[in-house]
């Protein structure tokens, strides 16, 4: 990390621990609003889908805000939510794609985008009510496995010649 991005990170996560007890979240809830939103955004922009509604996006967002109930996940989230906003040099989650995508790339390696990204990959790919936005049947060892079920649909390949 070069000394330049760490001062401005420390400096900008430092205005906002400073600015935490000036505008706390609504009672009850971890995240404000425009972290909610960036929450949802980032989710997106992670495994962006353009057949999917908001509703599979705002469920991971919903384990997002779960896993919060530990200090530690919340500490991790908010501070990530923070210093997207310092890369993007203002709310992230306001941002073009471009701009979006540019501050990602930056964090990549972070242990924020990482942890959202693997909770992402669980909470959107595991739930089954998605599963045929993308073609997949789900398993199908309880129906006997795919000999009798799926194993030779090729119905996306030319018939083979004899």
């Amino acid at each position: 990390m070069k000394r330049r991005n760490f001062l401005a990170g420390s400096s900008v996560l430092t205005i906002a621990a400073l600015a935490l007890p000036i505008y706390p979240s609504r009672a009850g809830e971890p995240f404000t609003d425009g972290q909610t939103a960036a929450l949802l955004r980032l989710v997106k922009d992670i495994f962006p889908h353009d057949a999917l509604s908001d509703d599979p996006y705002q469920a991971v967002v919903g384990q997002l805000t779960g896993a919060a109930a530990d200090p530690n996940m919340l500490t991790l989230l908010r501070d990530g939510l923070a210093s997207l906003d310092a890369v993007a040099e203002g709310a992230w989650h306001e941002r073009t794609e471009v701009d979006r995508v540019s501050a990602l790339k930056e964090i990549q390696s972070t242990p924020f985008f990482l942890t959202v990204r693997v909770m992402t990959l669980f909470g959107l790919y595991g739930n089954p009510a998605i599963w045929p936005a993308f073609g997949y049947e789900g398993a199908s060892y309880e129906q006997g496995g795919y000999l009798f079920r799926g194993f030779d649909d090729l119905d996306w390949l030319p018939e083979p010649l004899s």
